[in-house]
């Protein structure tokens, strides 16, 4: 018997969006498909980091996402004030 928890990934959807939105420019019909394969690639890292970072247990993927998107959402934010 396979058991399913399913719970909310954090600031996935601030972080991806914007960073694709720096990348390839706010064409709507251009970026929806890289917003999807850089929202799974995101998700993907983190997952790989959360079984890596303590080998023997994992570290749930939500938590992991949590941290690195918390750091890169205010580095995006810092950087914005910077240039104005």
């Amino acid at each position: 018997m396979v058991v399913v928890t399913i719970g909310s990934i954090p600031f996935l959807g601030l972080v991806v969006p914007n960073i694709v939105s720096l990348m390839i420019g706010d064409n709507m019909r251009r970026s929806v498909p890289w917003v999807g394969i850089f929202g799974a690639g995101f998700v993907l890292v983190c997952d790989i980091v959360g079984r890596v970072i303590r080998y023997p247990f994992e570290i749930p993927v939500g938590t992991v996402v949590a941290v690195v998107g918390a750091a890169i959402f205010l580095a995006m934010l810092l950087r914005k004030r910077a240039r104005s």
